[in-house]
C-alpha cells in the first residue's frame, strides 16, 4: 500500500504543468458591463442637473450610485462642458466609460479593469447623431490571445499567498534575444524589500507561460483619464 501511494506521488509530480488557459468564457466579454445599453446612449442632463454642477464646481468626481454591486460617478469638464460617466462593477474590477457631449449625446464609449487603464475591448467614438464615427480595436487577440482576466488567474495562482494584485497592462518584452507580448502583472511585496516595491510578472500574451518575474519599483495605479 504504501508503495503504491509513492508510485501516485511520483505520477503526480510528473505530470506537465499547463501554464496558460483555454477557456475563452473566462473572459467575460459577454457580461452587460462590457455591453453600452440604449439607455445610456443619452445622459439627462436636468435630472443631473445639480450633479453635473458639483462636478463642475469642484473639479472633481461626483458620485451618483455606490452599493455593493456598482459605483457610479461623473465628471464634467469646465473647458466644454462634457460629461465623463463611470461605471464600475465591484466583483469584477470592470469599468465602463461612457463620454457625452454638453447636452448629453453620447461621443463614446470604453472599457478597463481597476488595475488597468488600457481598454480591453474596442473603443467607440460616435457622431452627433448617435452612429458609429469610429471604432478602434483595442483587444488586439491576435497578438493577446490570452485576455485580461486569464492573465490575473495565472498570476493569481503564481504569486505568493499574501501578496495582492495591484496593476497590469498590455506591453512588449524582450527576453533571450526575442521580442514577446505580454501582460505585465504587479503585486504587492513584503516591506523587507523596501519601499516603493512591487513584484512584477512579465507573462506571455500568447502561451500564458511567465517568462520572468522580479522586484520593480512600484508602477503608480492612478488612471489615464
Amino acid at each position: 500500500m504504501r508503495k503504491l501511494i509513492l508510485l501516485c506521488f511520483v505520477l503526480v509530480g510528473c505530470i506537465p504543468y499547463k501554464d496558460y488557459l483555454v477557456n475563452d468564457d473566462l473572459c467575460n466579454f459577454d457580461d452587460s458591463i462590457f455591453k453600452l445599453k440604449e439607455e445610456e446612449k443619452y445622459f439627462d442632463i436636468i435630472k443631473y442637473r445639480s450633479a453635473i454642477d458639483i462636478a463642475l464646481n469642484t473639479g472633481d468626481r461626483c458620485n451618483l450610485l455606490d452599493d455593493e454591486k456598482l459605483y457610479v460617478y461623473i465628471y464634467a469638464w469646465a473647458d466644454n462642458k462634457a460629461i465623463t460617466k463611470t461605471i464600475q462593477d465591484k466583483n469584477t474590477g470592470i469599468i465602463k466609460r461612457i463620454g457625452y457631449d454638453s447636452i448629453g449625446k453620447i461621443k463614446s464609449f470604453s472599457n478597463h479593469h481597476v488595475y488597468n487603464s488600457d481598454y480591453l475591448q474596442d473603443i467607440i467614438w460616435y457622431n452627433s447623431d448617435g452612429s458609429i464615427k469610429k471604432n478602434e480595436d483595442c483587444r488586439k487577440a491576435g497578438k493577446y490571445p490570452i485576455c485580461y482576466r486569464e492573465a490575473l488567474a495565472i498570476v493569481t495562482r503564481k504569486k505568493r499567498r499574501k501578496d495582492s494584485i495591484t496593476r497590469l497592462f498590455k506591453s512588449k518584452f524582450n527576453y533571450r534575444s526575442k521580442r514577446y507580448f505580454v501582460w505585465k502583472v504587479f503585486t504587492k511585496v513584503p516591506k523587507r524589500f523596501g519601499k516603493g516595491k512591487s513584484r512584477c510578472f512579465n507573462l506571455d500574451a500568447q502561451t500564458g507561460k511567465i517568462l520572468t518575474k522580479g522586484i520593480v519599483v512600484t508602477v503608480p495605479a492612478k488612471f489615464k483619464d
